[in-house]
């Protein structure tokens, strides 16, 4: 298990209380560029001859997909906001992308549907879509403004993978000052193996919160009856 015995000598950092208003939750890559196996990433692996070496990645993105979105309709329920990310480049052949991308980008073409969210998951009414062209969603979108011109000081990230864009948002987002719960159930990568390793090295010292959808559901649904009591 991943461990940095320096945590031991300082307290766990320590949250605010759970405020719906100033949260929001980030649904991160779930489009079918990358989520399903007739996406991009899919026929990239079909080309070479190789289909089944992403089976465990869509079998594990389809996993995840019910409790997203049983999170997501929980956050909706409460007013929280939801916030969805994706890839989408400026350019047909993606040049204002990563260059580790540019080669296979250029070797198989985008598909119009690789920039959809997959349905369970797509959003709904005014939800906020943010398009980015890097790995971590900070480095390439104006997110740290919006959230900071809505008074959002939490977010709960979902998404895929967990220890490549999600890790990078997640980990930008504390670095910002930003509270932060990466929802273990709710994240997926392209093996168990990679995503559990992800897990503890994010969740070592307590800077990033490890939860699950059922434990966050009951923290929400705890906080819309506060309200009411109030």
């Amino acid at each position: 298990m991943a461990h940095d015995p320096y945590y031991e000598l300082v307290p766990e950092p320590q949250e605010r209380p759970f405020d719906p208003a100033r949260t929001a939750l980030l649904i991160i890559d779930l489009q079918y560029m990358d989520a399903h196996k007739d996406g991009w990433m899919g026929r990239l692996a079909a080309a070479q001859g190789r289909p089944e070496l992403l089976q465990e990645r869509w079998d594990f993105v389809d996993d995840i997909l019910p409790r997203v979105r049983k999170l997501q309709d929980a956050c909706r329920a409460a007013a929280i906001e939801l916030i969805h990310i994706r890839v989408k480049y400026l350019t047909r052949d993606c040049r204002d992308g990563q260059r580790s991308l540019a080669k296979e980008q250029k070797a198989i073409s985008s598909d119009a549907r690789d920039d959809d969210f997959l349905e369970m998951v797509a959003p709904i009414g005014d939800e906020l879509i943010i398009d980015k062209t890097s790995a971590g969603t900070f480095n390439s979108t104006a997110i740290d403004q919006i959230l900071r011109n809505m008074r959002i000081d939490r977010l709960l990230v979902t998404g895929i993978v967990t220890e490549g864009c999600v890790e990078l948002t997640a980990r930008d987002a504390a670095d910002r000052g930003y509270y932060v719960t990466l929802v273990s159930d709710a994240c997926a990568s392209s093996t168990h193996v990679a995503h559990e390793d992800a897990l503890q090295r994010m969740g070592d010292g307590g800077l990033i919160k490890i939860r699950t959808v059922e434990q966050l559901c009951k923290q929400i649904a705890g906080s819309r009856s506060q309200r009411r009591v109030a």
